[in-house]
């Protein structure tokens, strides 16, 4: 807020620099104090204007760029100035790496397809890939608990809940993150009802402010706008994201029962998994994907 940005401005803080708990990761006034009352004093006896972030001299965003003729000058939206300090800061804040796996969604897809008509006539809803995903992932998050924790200073806080934030791009520009809570005690349907109603509620900017915050772990899918695959920044106060490509069907190489190998097509998705390497090892993130991989590969009527 305008009260907020003129106080750090006058304590020398860099907003972008502070973790916010707020909406979106908005820096509230609570955060600001806090940080205020326990940063170093030398930090708190820097003048007004500069940052402790950068060397004496230099300007913390770098020289401004200035509209040329022709040009269209336009201020940053509310949902856009947001999203803009928290990536920044998520940027900041975790050590990004990033793996990329292929999976196999043709057992989904075909589990999928048949109880699509009767899964649609029952409850009413649109049966995508997405739920069996949202699964899959709430099942291996319980098995690997670093990649559904956050990191607290020199402390890992494992999270006890699964609760799935899933990106919702809005139009005509911008992004939100709806959180699905304790998605791993939802089932099928309700992972369903519950994945398509926060996206209808964001398109139609209908979500409370609780309904974007605590999430434990994010995934984005840039897949239905036809990307391969992405790397994706952490959102601050988790340790991973996972991306979803698009799924689109693939010549593939196929072993048979007998050792045999033929050409096969198959449904394929690019996955990419960022995770802050501060604390979640790339042994870590790989044996998760690995374990992701080998759940939707197997998946059956009995396991959904």
């Amino acid at each position: 807020s305008p009260l907020v940005r003129k106080i750090a401005a006058e304590h020398g803080v860099e907003i972008a620099s502070l973790s916010g708990t707020g909406i979106a990761g908005r820096v509230t006034r609570r955060d600001l104090d806090a940080f205020l009352a326990n940063r170093p004093a030398a930090a708190a006896a820097a003048p007004a204007g500069v940052s402790m972030y950068a060397p004496a001299g230099t300007d913390t965003h770098g020289p401004l760029p200035t509209p040329w003729p022709g040009d269209v000058v336009e201020p940053m939206s509310k949902i856009r100035k947001l999203t803009s300090d928290h990536m920044a800061t998520a940027r900041r804040v975790a050590a990004h790496v990033t793996t990329f796996w292929e999976i196999d969604l043709t057992r989904v897809a075909r589990l999928r397809n048949a109880m699509r008509r009767d899964f649609e006539a029952q409850s009413g809803q649109k049966l995508t890939y997405m739920p069996f995903i949202l699964q899959a992932v709430s099942a291996q998050l319980k098995r690997h608990p670093v990649l559904n924790a956050a990191v607290a200073g020199n402390d890992i806080i494992y999270r006890k809940q699964v609760n799935l934030g899933v990106a919702v791009a809005l139009e005509p520009t911008g992004l939100i993150v709806p959180v699905l809570k304790r998605a791993d005690e939802l089932s099928l349907t309700g992972l369903t009802r519950g994945v398509n109603d926060l996206a209808a509620r964001a398109r139609g900017k209908k979500l409370s402010p609780a309904d974007v915050q605590d999430a434990t772990f994010t995934i984005t899918n840039p897949g239905t706008f036809g990307s391969i695959t992405g790397t994706p920044i952490i959102p601050v106060g988790t340790t991973a994201i996972l991306c979803l490509g698009a799924i689109e069907k693939r010549p593939k190489v196929v072993t048979g029962p007998d050792g045999e190998d033929t050409i096969a097509i198959r449904t394929c998705c690019y996955f990419s998994l960022s995770f802050d390497h501060k604390v979640v090892d790339g042994a870590d993130a790989d044996r998760f994907m690995g374990d992701l991989k080998k759940a939707l590969e197997s998946v059956s009527e009995s396991t959904v």
